[in-house]
């Protein structure tokens, strides 16, 4: 293939694969100014109040007394030392657990902390003895992406929430476009043409200055990226990389599916000066092929001298890799294609299990456009 650039469309008719995607499991904005997000200064400790309620959290908590609340004073130095105490009341129980985990509002993610608590449950606290933040947590901490949990017996995924929010970052929404036609997969077999139906997908904000954590390791397929790459499967990745958030449900639609022609995902995301995205999502009629960006760190800035970067991303910037999985068959072609296989995961393996570029493995597929659009719009 040339490696062009293209954008996301849903594919118009319903054959196995979409059925196939449509199992897939579904899983704000903050004060900035004119002149871009203001990080804070080097050395300083920043300080946060937390409000915890039901009303946030995922999934929806049972059986919950009206006044069930909690209040959290946390505090971060500059190495990453987390200083914070948490008090809960009118729970349904006593609670068994507190954490701080990592993902944005809306969404889950592991656990990052636990908290102990000496008084029986109502107050719990940072241990001396905790990890301090690393510099990509660091990070997650400044864009807001870490939240307390509070677990019950009645809740175990968690009774009350609340989100960690010091106000630095700058809300960002991204849109995956599918702008593939009717004309645009060239099928040398038959001498025919597709369009180029999209997946659901998954994106990491990150400060990794070597790789987009999403495609670690490189010499061989992580579980969530083989399953995206060969399945369009979303779910095993937030588990088989910490940070990662998921796209799903194209714009206009109100359950998971790939897009066709026409169709895009939308996302937002909250980032701050330094941050990046890196995103996947399958080239449908291939074994295991996904888009993703494809500069040194495979992510794309988020700010660019401190500004926050807005428009329609250059088609450079992103291209189709392989991912090393399963087998090659030409394009739009193969039994063992999402669109056409008996089940997932069904493909011989591949014998180069490297992570990389179509070109990077001297492979090419024909191309008569574009196939996706990404466009980063800021928030006001």
């Amino acid at each position: 293939m040339t490696s062009r650039s293209t954008s996301f469309t849903t594919y118009g008719k319903r054959t196995l694969f979409f059925t196939l995607l449509l199992t897939l499991g579904a899983c704000s904005s903050d004060d900035n100014n004119s002149s871009g997000t203001q990080m804070p200064d080097p050395g300083s400790t920043q300080s946060v109040s937390v409000t915890l309620n039901a009303a946030q959290e995922i999934p929806v908590p049972v059986n919950v007394p009206e006044g069930a609340s909690g209040t959290a004073e946390v505090s971060v130095d500059e190495n990453g030392v987390v200083t914070a105490t948490v008090g809960v009341s009118n729970l349904s129980d006593t609670a068994t657990m507190v954490h701080i985990h990592r993902a944005f509002a809306g969404q889950t993610g592991p656990v990052v902390i636990g908290l102990t608590t000496d008084d029986g449950g109502s107050t719990w606290s940072v241990p001396a003895d905790a990890p301090a933040l690393t510099e990509d947590q660091i990070g997650a901490f400044n864009r807001g992406e870490l939240y307390f949990n509070v677990h019950t017996a009645a809740n175990m995924p968690g009774e009350i929430r609340g989100q960690i929010d010091p106000g630095n970052a700058t809300a960002f929404t991204i849109r995956l476009e599918n702008i593939s036609t009717e004309e645009t997969l060239n099928i040398a077999s038959n001498n025919t043409t597709q369009p180029v139906p999209l997946s659901p997908g998954a994106y990491i904000v990150h400060r990794n200055p070597a790789d987009s954590p999403l495609l670690l390791p490189r010499d061989s397929a992580n579980a969530g990226l083989e399953a995206v790459a060969e399945d369009g499967n979303t779910t095993p990745y937030p588990a088989a990389v910490p940070g990662t958030a998921i796209f799903n449900t194209p714009v206009g639609d109100s359950a998971p599916g790939p897009i066709g022609p026409g169709g895009a995902y939308e996302f937002t995301v909250q980032a701050v000066d330094g941050d990046k995205l890196g995103f996947v999502t399958m080239f449908i009629p291939s074994n295991d092929w996904f888009y993703t960006p494809t500069d040194a760190d495979n992510s794309l800035d988020l700010f660019i001298d401190g500004q926050p970067v807005s428009g329609e991303v250059n088609a450079a910037d992103f291209a189709i890799w392989d991912a090393g999985t399963e087998a090659d068959e030409e394009p739009g072609t193969g039994a063992s294609q999402v669109q056409r296989q008996s089940a997932p995961d069904t493909g011989a393996a591949d014998p180069d299990t490297r992570v990389s570029s179509l070109n990077g493995r001297g492979q090419s597929v024909s191309l008569n456009g574009p196939v996706l659009r990404v466009t980063i719009t800021p928030q006001p």
